[in-house]
């Protein structure tokens, strides 16, 4: 009796213990994403998805990933201790993450152009396999037993002599890619320099028209203590003195507002330079920089050197030039490939056939073969592979010629804005002269009691155009000139010591 119920117990143990596995293991599997793979995508079409494991860091940018939020120590220039254009070129070129892309493409073409090398040299293997076999082999009215420990090494060569130019249009392909790749890292280096170049001279802007806006506060200032006086004297009525003020608000919004400009303008900087909005940035006023007189070359001129100097037209022959070795690597693979093969071995082994005493033996085997590989169909593989190849060939082809147009359009129309924006700073030089005379001639005649305060105004409104206007015209014409450069692929890099 005693014993049947240490039995029952002992199962009643068991089919618990069974249980247990059997939810903990179907617990598991229902955890599984090869099982319930929705349970790891969001749960509904209107709720946020949130990462199972519950760790806020799991995903977040690594700490030496993120961009720098400090700039090296400027160096002193003859605009103070703020960085000048070279520097900052300097800086994006070797911290702006797109310039550090491009460069691992073109290394990384580079090796794959090393690859494609490869099928010009022998292919030499080892082989090692060993181990424990038991067979069974069937003879008549018995079977027999073959028990043996084995080891066979062994070394492989293979060569290829012929393969009617698969190895060299591979080649010639891997080499044309790499060339596209250098000459799109040479691209990417100008899209940096532009960059920095434009953002540049947008801070510069930015800057100055902050200057100006606070002159314009000034001007406004002094216009409404005009206004004052006239006031307290009994020349002027409250109305006049009220549109002095709103002039002073206005001045003070637009200074305002330029703020926000230099703010903007320096986190453009920031994303040219490849590092955090919040490091420290200050450059030159654009008045200390000088202004280009001309491009000395006329249009069809620069429009010829782009295209024969361009990187990224270059990269796009480069591109033609892969294109069209692909068309003939894919036309070679309807012939045979010849080569040479050989192996030599050394076969160790210890056996026991069905009882016999042990055999203990070691023997050298090798073999020298001339190979020949054919494939006669390969259900339309080849042909539709020339087909694809064709037209890539020819919308490579066809990418060039558009490139080319692009280019030329961008020259053209960067060359007539460089024009006109020289022309027009002339312009706004000009007015500013005329608007700062037009101003104190007004401002002296409203104090004689000569003029209204409307025309006084005015001429004070006239006058902070006409400094806005020569910021921005300043800024247009170093701008215009950058885009030139750019356009014809003739971006200024910065000199290495």
């Amino acid at each position: 009796m005693e014993f049947a119920m240490r039995r029952a117990r002992w199962k009643l143990i068991l089919v618990a213990l069974g249980l247990a596995v059997c939810a903990g293991g179907c617990t598991y599997f229902a955890e599984q994403p090869e099982v319930y793979p929705d349970k790891f995508a969001p749960p509904e079409i209107d709720r946020a998805w949130i990462s199972r494991s519950g760790a806020a860091n799991e995903y977040a940018i690594p700490m030496q990933a993120r961009p720098a939020s400090t700039l090296p120590e400027p160096r002193v220039t003859s605009a103070g201790n703020k960085y000048d254009l070279p520097a900052l070129i300097d800086i994006a070129l070797s911290n702006n993450p797109d310039t550090r892309q491009t460069w691992d493409q073109a290394r990384a073409a580079a090796a794959a152009y090393g690859s494609s090398r490869a099928p010009f040299y022998p292919v030499v293997s080892a082989q090692v396999p060993g181990g424990y076999e038991r067979e069974i082999f069937q003879l008549p009215g018995q079977n027999a037993v073959l028990r043996q420990w084995q080891i066979t090494p062994m070394l492989e060569f293979t060569y290829t002599l012929l393969d009617f130019g698969r190895r060299s249009a591979g080649a010639a392909s891997a080499r044309a890619q790499l060339a596209a790749a250098n000459f799109s890292f040479n691209r990417k280096l100008q899209d940096v320099v532009f960059a920095t170049q434009r953002s540049f001279y947008a801070i510069g802007a930015a800057k100055a028209a902050v200057q100006a806006a606070e002159q314009n506060v000034e001007l406004a200032k002094t216009d409404d203590e005009a206004v004052s006086r006239r006031v307290d004297l009994g020349l002027a009525t409250q109305p006049e003195l009220l549109l002095s003020r709103q002039r002073v608000a206005q001045s003070q919004y637009d200074l305002a507002s330029a703020h926000l400009l230099v703010r903007e303008a320096q986190a453009s900087m920031a994303v040219a330079l490849g590092v955090a909005a919040n490091a420290a940035l200050d450059v030159p006023s654009l008045d200390s920089l000088p202004i280009p007189a001309g491009l000395g070359r006329e249009v069809g001129q620069l429009i010829e050197s782009a295209v024969r100097n361009r990187p990224d037209l270059a990269a796009q022959v480069a591109t033609l030039d892969a294109r069209r070795a692909a068309v003939e690597q894919k036309k070679a693979a309807f012939y045979p490939t010849v080569g040479i093969a050989g192996n030599y071995a050394s076969q160790s082994w210890n056996y026991k056939y069905d009882g016999t005493p042990t055999v203990k033996a070691s023997e050298p085997q090798y073999a020298g073969l001339l190979t020949i590989n054919w494939d006669l169909f390969t259900g339309f593989k080849r042909l539709n592979d020339v087909r694809q190849a064709e037209a890539d060939r020819d919308a490579a082809s066809a990418q060039l010629k558009s490139l080319e147009v692009d280019a030329i359009s961008s020259v053209w129309r960067a060359y007539y804005e460089f024009q006109t924006a020289l022309s027009r700073y002339d312009y706004a030089k000009a007015l500013l002269a005329a608007s700062q005379e037009s101003y104190n001639a007004n401002l002296d005649t409203y104090r004689q009691g000569l003029s209204t305060i409307v025309e006084l105004l005015t001429a004070d409104r006239d006058l902070a155009n006409a400094r806005y206007t020569i910021v921005q015209s300043r800024a247009d014409l170093l701008t215009s000139s950058a885009v030139v450069a750019y356009a014809v692929g003739a971006v200024e890099m910065p000199s290495r010591p």
